[in-house]
């Protein structure tokens, strides 16, 4: 069985990376750069991970895309991890109170940490 991961970010290079990063490993994954791409995708598709950027185009729509996941039966259990270049602490405890299983620092981690943490949080494949 293929894993499916969801990987939001406006950074339209850091997401066709990290996309053909998962690919190449037989994760079927899905991306967005918006808070609204993001919230259409999830009316048809169930991610078992979500990959999510601290500060999207607009202020809130990181958060706006974690209360709509928390908010959903089928959704609110799919863990999430934020990736960010920023050190906001406020934010960091904002997000970790709402659920949100980690902080990854996309300039401090290679493309293999991302991958090893993001795997991490899946089910063995059957």
């Amino acid at each position: 069985m293929k894993h499916s991961i969801l990987i939001v970010d406006d950074d339209k290079l850091i997401l066709n990376t990290l996309e053909k990063r998962f690919s190449s490993f037989d994760v079927s994954v899905k991306t967005a750069r918006t808070a609204e791409e993001t919230l259409e995708i999830l009316k048809s598709f169930t991610p078992e991970l979500v990959l999510l950027d601290l500060l999207l185009t607009t202020e809130d729509g990181s958060m706006q895309i974690l209360e709509y996941l928390k908010g959903q039966p089928g959704l609110a259990d799919v863990p999430v991890v934020i990736l960010t270049n920023l050190d906001k602490p406020d934010l960091r405890e904002a997000f970790l109170q709402k659920g949100v299983k980690e902080f990854l620092a996309k300039g401090a981690l290679s493309l293999d940490e991302i991958y090893n943490h993001a795997m991490s949080y899946l089910e063995p494949s059957k």
